[in-house]
């Protein structure tokens, strides 16, 4: 019999490898937990957590609900405090604690794939994930040259964005961090051999964006949806994201293997 439930939340939803990532996690842990997909809107997150008995444990949430998570729960980390971005919910006596467990991902995957120091970082998009890449850019390299790119004009964590055709023109960062969906459409453009690409859109992989850059420079968005999902089932275990899972190397190449990774 199933003890607790959790999910993730978005829209849309279809895509979403989280189901996987987080089954394989639990099975690996012995813990006799189901994980689903709920396609909600951010005006529907707020009705969608008063029907939650008990036995909901948390969410794993993704666009457009990371901002209203921030708004309707306790910040619980400093990530989500910085960021004013939530993308995990745990239920909680008190309600639900919010956490931003996206900045790690981010600055996880980045780090496992380069011994350099990125000296210019580029972050395209304006939305909840670029507010997270902005954060994890600091914690990377807080002297790094940051510039964001985007398809409006706005400010993200107080710098103001360029327009995105400004970066077409000179792709040349040693590290870009796109968070700009799927369906964005890029034109080809030249980037020089050792300059990195993380970009969340991972299917297809490569991605059109991530094409430009050579095979060796491109980190897959799988890695930062890894990554931060292994801090989730932390929260998720012991409420704790710094809590190590017991033999997590093995759990972490579990949940690998679950999308094939």
């Amino acid at each position: 019999m199933v003890s607790a439930h959790i999910a993730v939340l978005g829209s849309p939803i279809e895509h979403s490898k989280s189901p996987a990532i987080h089954a394989a996690a639990y099975l690996h842990l012995g813990l006799n937990w189901d994980y689903g997909k709920y396609r909600v809107e951010a005006s529907e997150l707020r009705h969608f957590l008063k029907l939650r008995n008990a036995s909901w444990r948390g969410f794993s949430l993704t666009m457009p609900l990371k901002e209203e998570a921030f708004r309707i729960s306790k910040p619980s980390c400093p990530n989500a405090v910085a960021t004013g971005v939530v993308n995990t919910l745990l239920h909680t006596e008190d309600g639900w604690e919010g956490f931003n467990t996206d900045v790690f991902g981010i600055s996880q995957a980045v780090s496992m794939h380069s011994k350099s120091t990125q000296g210019s970082i580029s972050i395209l998009g304006s939305g909840a994930t670029a507010t997270s890449a902005v954060v994890a850019a600091r914690h990377l390299n807080p002297a790094a040259e940051l510039t964001i790119y985007a398809r409006r004009k706005t400010s993200v964590l107080g710098l103001q964005t360029k327009p995105l055709e400004e970066f077409y023109a000179d792709p040349n960062s040693d590290l870009t961090i796109s968070t700009l969906p799927g369906s964005v459409q890029h034109p080809n453009f030249a980037v020089r051999e050792d300059a990195q690409i993380l970009d969340v859109a991972y299917n297809p992989w490569p991605s059109k964006l991530a094409s430009n850059w050579s095979q060796g420079g491109r980190i897959s968005g799988l890695e930062m949806l890894l990554w931060q999902a292994l801090v989730q089932v932390r929260i998720f275990r012991t409420g704790d994201g710094s809590e190590q899972l017991p033999n997590e190397l093995e759990v972490f190449e579990a949940m690998r293997a679950a999308v094939k990774l």
